[in-house]
C-alpha cells in the first residue's frame, strides 16, 4: 500500500441496509478508473457489498440488471453502464500477482470502475489511487459489521464528503 491514506472512515455496529445505504454512495460517486479494495474474511460481505453498489449503479440508470453473480469460479464479472463500466473482480483462487498479469486485470483498471475482493495479493504500490476498504463482523452485535474505508491518492473529496454527510461516518484526515 501507498505510505499513508488521505483519509480514513469507520463505522461501527453498521446493519445489512446501513451497507445498502454505503454501496449507494458509492454507486452515485465512483468513476471510470476508481479501484475500490475489498478486504475481511470470508463471509465478512464482501461480495454482498459489492453486489449492492452494482445494483445500485443499475437502479441509478434504469437498467435492468436483476442478477450480480459472485466472481468467485469466473475471477471476473463485469457489467456495462451508461457511463461506464464495473468490473467485480475476486482473487480468493488466484496464486500470485503474475497471474493477475497474464489474465490482463491491471490492465482494466484505468477504462473501468474496479471492484476486487482479496486485494491482498495484488501489489498495492503499483496503484497511485485507490480505496481499501476493510470489512469485518462487528465485535458486539451478531450480524452487523464494521467498516474501515481508507483512500489512498487524490479525487477522493467528492466521495469521502458523501459518506461523511450519511452520517455512519467519523473521519481521520492524514
Amino acid at each position: 500500500m501507498l505510505a499513508k491514506p488521505h483519509i480514513t472512515l469507520d463505522a461501527y455496529d453498521l446493519q445489512i441496509f446501513d451497507l445498502s445505504d454505503i454501496a449507494k454512495v458509492f454507486a452515485q460517486n465512483t468513476k471510470n478508473s476508481d479501484v475500490i479494495l475489498l478486504s475481511g474474511a470470508v463471509g465478512a460481505g464482501k461480495t454482498e457489498f459489492a453486489r449492492r453498489l452494482i445494483k445500485a449503479k443499475a437502479i441509478h440508470e434504469n437498467l435492468g440488471i436483476e442478477e450480480v453473480s459472485s466472481p468467485t469460479f469466473s475471477l471476473v464479472q463485469t457489467y456495462e453502464f451508461h457511463c461506464c463500466k464495473i468490473s467485480h473482480i475476486d482473487l480468493y483462487r488466484v496464486n500470485c500477482e503474475m497471474e493477475l498479469f497474464e489474465l490482463g486485470i491491471p490492465d482494466n483498471f484505468f477504462d473501468q470502475i474496479t471492484l476486487l475482493e482479496w486485494p491482498e495479493i495484488l501489489e498495492t504500490k503499483n496503484l497511485s489511487r485507490y480505496a481499501f476498504i476493510k470489512i469485518k463482523e462487528a465485535k458486539k452485535l451478531e450480524f452487523h459489521r464494521d467498516l474501515t474505508i481508507k483512500f489512498f491518492g487524490n479525487s477522493w473529496d467528492d466521495l469521502s464528503r458523501a459518506l461523511l454527510r450519511s452520517r455512519y461516518f467519523n473521519c481521520e484526515k492524514k
